[in-house]
C-alpha cells in the first residue's frame, strides 16, 4: 500500500485507512440510526459490553474500536487527531505491519480491561471508540521521543516523556470522575503501549541471550557483516558494519 497525500501532508497507509474507516463507520452508523431504524440493531452488535462478551460475543473486544458516540462528534475528532498527530511518525518508524499489530493489541487489551472492570465492580461496563489506540499512541510516542519538545494544547512546551505523565494524570482524573468516558479502555491502551515499547520491542539482556542461544543451536542465522565504503580508518578506508 502507498502513502496517501492530502495537500502537503503525507499519511502512511495504515494511518490513512484507519482514519477513513473510523469516519465511514461514524457516518454510516448515524445514517442507519437516524434514517433506517430497522437496521439500528446492527450497530448495537459492535460496542464492547461485559455481559455480551461473557456470553461469547468476543468480537466486541475489537469491533468497539470502530464506533464513536453519535451524540458527541468530538469523540471521533479528538481520537482522529491523536491518531493523525502521533500515528504517522510511529508507522513510519515501525513499519505498517508492526503499527497495525500495535493498533489491534491496544484496542483488544482496552476491551479486556472494560470486561475486567465490569467483573471487578459488578457492573455491565461498556465502551466504544478508538481511545485505547489513541492513548496507546500518545504514550508510545512519548516513550520513544522522550526528549523531543512538543506543545501541549499548542501552547505549553513540554518534552515527550512529560506527555506520558500527562496521559497518566488524565487517566487518573477520568477514573475518579463520573464521566461516561471509559477509563478502563484507556488504561488498557496505555498498559499495552508500555508492554510493547518498553518490553517486547525494546532490546534487552534477556532478548540478546535468547537470540544468541538460538544462533548456537542453529535455529537462527547470525547477522551478516557488510563492508560499507567510507572515509573510516579501517582496512582500505572502509567501515565494517
Amino acid at each position: 500500500m502507498k502513502s496517501v497525500r492530502i495537500g502537503s501532508v503525507s499519511l502512511p497507509p495504515v494511518t490513512a485507512v484507519t482514519l477513513g474507516v473510523l469516519l465511514f463507520f461514524f457516518i454510516a452508523a448515524g445514517v442507519i440510526v437516524n434514517f433506517v431504524p430497522s437496521l439500528a440493531s446492527v450497530v448495537s452488535w459492535l460496542p464492547v459490553q461485559t455481559s455480551d462478551v461473557l456470553d461469547g460475543q468476543v468480537w466486541r473486544l475489537l469491533t468497539y474500536g470502530l464506533m464513536h458516540h453519535l451524540a458527541d462528534p468530538f469523540h471521533l475528532l479528538i481520537n482522529g487527531f491523536m491518531i493523525f498527530l502521533f500515528g504517522r511518525e510511529l508507522e513510519e518508524r515501525w513499519g505498517s505491519g508492526r503499527y497495525a499489530f500495535f493498533m489491534g493489541a491496544t484496542v483488544f487489551l482496552g476491551g479486556v480491561f472494560v470486561v475486567l472492570s465490569g467483573l471487578l465492580f459488578q457492573s455491565n461496563a461498556s465502551a466504544i471508540g478508538a481511545s485505547a489506540f489513541a492513548e496507546g499512541l500518545t504514550v508510545a510516542w512519548g516513550l520513544i521521543y522522550r526528549d523531543r519538545p512538543i506543545r501541549l494544547f499548542f501552547a505549553l512546551p513540554i518534552k515527550g516523556i512529560h506527555l506520558v505523565w500527562f496521559a497518566l494524570f488524565m487517566w487518573l482524573l477520568q477514573a475518579v470522575s463520573t464521566s461516561p468516558t471509559s477509563a478502563a479502555a484507556h488504561l488498557g491502551g496505555i498498559v499495552m503501549a508500555f508492554i510493547l515499547v518498553m518490553g517486547v520491542w525494546r532490546p534487552n539482556a534477556v532478548k540478546l541471550w535468547f537470540q544468541t542461544a538460538m544462533q548456537k543451536f542453529g535455529l537462527r542465522k547470525k547477522p551478516k557483516l557488510y563492508v560499507v565504503p567510507g572515509p573510516g580508518k579501517g582496512p582500505d578506508g572502509k567501515w565494517v558494519n
